[in-house]
């Protein structure tokens, strides 16, 4: 005998699909047309939190990107302004014009506005994204004309520098070489000519050199030469003084010379004397000036005796006796008025 389950097992898998209910297969495909919208929209939703999530990574990326962008043109900016640059310092005037020009568009541009998207968003994170990427590009590629125009300009300066620091020491070789001329055997050392010969010699070795890149490379040499042209004319201005105080020595000296010569001859003087009756006379004495002639008169000597006639007598030797005749008749004595001519 068939068990009663068997049986009822048997007539079910024996039925037909086209004899079950139609509520049965209604229900099937419901459930499958719900599990594939369910898997629809599940595709949907991670597709799109895939590009919010990859959006909002970019986006940061972006920020910190043009953070970085604008503070390099900041401190190109600062850099190019922190020294004052004029026309007559280069070598081409007109690149100053164009730093200038840089550093006003640089000082333009504004960034981005700090305004953060929704990161639920991914359309705002997308164009927020594309704006930082832009003013990154924008703020590197100012940065970079920034530093072009004031590499520009340094350079032009570094270069007139290099110019005139060469042009002055080219004349400072002349200068030099012509002190070297004017002063040979001329100067107290003359170990102070040698220096300056090899000084000139190094300063025209720095100017053959090529490539020089620094001032300093004339300047110094130039600093050399004037010390070497300073210790010659130096040694030049103590050999003039010791020539002049040896010349005034000597000159002291043959004075001294002269005086001790003088004080060392006699000293003698010339008298003249004149005698009016004696004749006059001249001799040398030990004053050496000079005696005006010395004069001198002795009246003659008379003498009268009288006699005791009356008469008178005279000398023999009496010239004016005679002259007179004796006593006149006036009974003058004739010796008296000898006497009176005499005096007249």
């Amino acid at each position: 005998m068939t068990k009663p389950s068997e049986e009822v097992e048997t007539m079910d898998d024996a039925t037909p699909e086209g004899s079950k209910p139609k509520g049965i297969q209604r229900a099937k495909l419901t459930a499958v047309i719900v599990a594939a919208v369910v898997v629809a929209l599940a595709g949907i939703g991670g597709g799109y939190a895939y590009w919010t999530h990859h959006e909002t990574n970019a986006y940061h990326e972006a920020v910190a990107q043009a953070e970085n962008a604008d503070k390099a043109l900041m401190k190109a900016i600062e850099q190019a302004t922190a020294t004052e640059y004029k026309a007559d310092q280069l070598k081409e005037p007109k690149l100053l014009d164009k730093l200038d020009a840089a550093i006003s568009k640089a000082k333009a541009l504004k960034g981005v506005p700090n305004d953060a998207p929704s990161e639920w968003l991914a359309w705002q994170l997308a164009s927020a994204r594309k704006a930082n990427a832009t003013d990154a590009d924008e703020a590197n590629a100012q940065a970079k004309a920034l530093d072009a125009a004031l590499k520009a300009v340094k350079g032009s300066k570094l270069a007139k520098e290099l110019d005139g620091a060469k042009d002055q020491l080219k004349r400072g070789i002349d200068s030099a070489g012509k002190t070297l001329k004017d002063t040979d055997g001329k100067v107290a050392d003359n170990a102070t000519r040698d220096s300056l010969k090899k000084a000139i010699a190094e300063a025209n070795s720095a100017l053959s050199k090529k490539g020089v890149t620094d001032p300093k490379t004339y300047t110094g040499q130039k600093a050399k030469l004037d010390a070497a042209v300073k210790r010659v004319t130096d040694s030049k201005a103590a050999k003039e003084k010791a020539d002049a105080e040896a010349a005034a020595q000597a000159q002291a000296q043959a004075v001294q010379a002269q005086a001790a010569q003088a004080a060392a001859q006699p000293q003698s003087s010339y008298t003249q004397s004149y005698n009016r009756y004696g004749g006059s006379g001249s001799g040398y004495s030990s004053n050496r000036g000079y005696s005006a002639p010395q004069q001198s008169y002795t009246a003659p000597q008379q003498s009268y005796t009288p006699s005791n006639n009356g008469g008178s007598s005279a000398p023999a030797s009496d010239p004016h006796y005679g002259a007179l005749g004796g006593f006149g008749g006036d009974g003058l004595d004739c010796s008296q008025a000898a006497c009176s001519i005499l005096g007249n």
